[in-house]
């Protein structure tokens, strides 16, 4: 490995510090509330533990997906490494953000899906960065219409679950948010399974 290789492999070790720190830090937040979602009842428990599971699995498929996509496109010193490397970071806050949100008694999905929202432009911007920098022509429709499509799903679905269960079901308050935040929780475990195994297969071949 090149003195060039290794400094740039240290910025992956980085990140990975990072997500460790960040994992670590949510189950230490996760840990107080699922005990007091238990103490409110069985159906807040339940729900607690389904949005945590939700949005853990959307922080394990950027954390798998980071580590092949890093492999297929490596660091080099050089300034669009950097931007990348910074949007790294960014997106490593954003997650940090989405955990803290999520793993509370209450969460609020409209601060979800716009977290969620935000790290996927990032991500956006990190496949335009890769493909400039090692020159990889054509197949950006691939890279940036996933996440765009992501995007415009969350926000349809919210509003599609607050329109049922508003006008239909006849919920309001709390009851409405939470079948909201349902909906949302596992719309974003959805397409955090099919993503993580859309990336897995394509970077694999």
């Amino acid at each position: 490995m090149t003195i060039t290789a290794e400094q740039s492999q240290r910025w992956v070790w980085f990140i990975d510090v990072v997500f460790g720190a960040i994992v670590a830090l949510g189950i230490q937040i996760y840990e107080p509330v699922a005990r007091e979602a238990w103490s409110q009842g069985v159906s807040e428990f339940l729900l607690t533990i389904f949005v945590g599971i939700s949005i853990f699995s959307f922080v394990v498929y950027d954390i798998a997906v980071y580590h092949a996509l890093t492999n297929k496109f490596p660091f080099d010193m050089t300034s669009l490494s950097f931007l990348r490397f910074y949007l790294d970071l960014v997106m490593a806050f954003t997650l940090y953000l989405l955990m803290a949100n999520a793993f509370q008694l209450h969460p609020d999905w409209v601060s979800i899906i716009a977290a969620v929202s935000f790290w996927h432009c990032a991500a956006v911007a990190w496949h335009l960065l890769a493909r400039q920098e090692h020159d990889v022509v054509g197949g950006i429709s691939s890279a940036v219409l996933p996440h765009v499509s992501f995007i415009a799903v969350y926000w349809i679905v919210a509003f599609v679950a607050a329109q049922i269960g508003e006008e239909i079901i006849g919920l309001d308050g709390t009851a409405l948010s939470s079948l909201i935040l349902i909906i949302v929780s596992t719309t974003i475990l959805f397409i955090s399974l099919f993503r993580w195994n859309q990336i897995i297969k394509k970077v694999a071949v």
